[in-house]
């Protein structure tokens, strides 16, 4: 399952850039709206987004010695489909999330479970790494920059995802997000994104690698893209 587990996290990093890495410069003039725009336009590109990429997991006894080869489809509607191969080419994990619920299949176990998005599992220690890991997939690919849900000044924006959750999100220079925290309204981080590895100065680049971080856990994982395309043109 360390591989599965691994993977849960993946489709949060985007497409892959053709030069040398650029370090981020954290800050704006910017106003906020004009970050949330920026943001929003990031989340529609999303759309028809394949993926093949490697991931590997850190701080749990599920963590991998070696990364994982993992695929990605986000469709038209923003539903994610996601796949985890063995070293040998076998599916080892194909899950589903699609309109609040989840369908997770393991085709080597002959197990399929369904479940519901709810951001509360993350709060719940109790709660297995799999199991917080499909909801931070989730959280990380909800559309959450709009103008009537969305504060901030200067790089970083608040937005309300949950009624007693919001995403603090953290731009460069660029209006590309380099930090992505998930904070209930008593200020208790849940869920902490990075983004690395954008390849060049343009507004419209996306980062290569991706470091996600489970507080309560204490389970991370690193996720690094190597390639991307899109399967059809994004809706408006």
């Amino acid at each position: 399952m360390s591989r599965g587990v691994a993977a849960l996290c993946t489709v949060v990093a985007l497409v892959v850039g053709c030069v040398a890495p650029r370090r981020p410069h954290v800050g704006t003039a910017a106003t906020p709206q004009a970050v949330v725009a920026a943001l929003a336009a990031r989340e529609r590109a999303t759309r028809g987004l394949r993926l093949s990429m490697t991931v590997r997991l850190v701080g749990t006894e599920h963590a991998s010695v070696l990364p994982s080869p993992a695929y990605l489809a986000i469709d038209d509607a923003g539903a994610i489909r996601l796949q985890v191969l063995s070293a040998f080419g076998m599916t080892v994990l194909d899950l589903t999330i699609r309109d609040g619920g989840y369908t997770l299949s393991l085709p080597l176990r002959q197990q399929t479970t369904q479940g519901t998005i709810d951001p509360a599992t993350l709060a719940d220690p109790a709660v297995a790494v799999s199991d917080r890991m499909i909801v931070a997939l989730a959280l990380l690919f909800q559309p959450k920059a709009r103008p009537d849900a969305c504060s901030g000044r200067g790089a970083t924006i608040v937005c309300r995802v949950a009624p007693a959750l919001r995403a603090r999100v953290t731009v460069d220079d660029q209006l590309r997000p380099v930090r992505e925290e998930y904070v209930r309204d008593d200020g208790t981080s849940l869920l902490v994104a990075t983004y690395e590895g954008y390849m060049r100065d343009d507004p419209h680049a996306a980062p290569t690698d991706l470091h996600i971080a489970d507080p309560t856990s204490g389970a991370g994982m690193a996720i690094h893209v190597q390639r991307a395309r899109l399967a059809s043109a994004p809706r408006a």
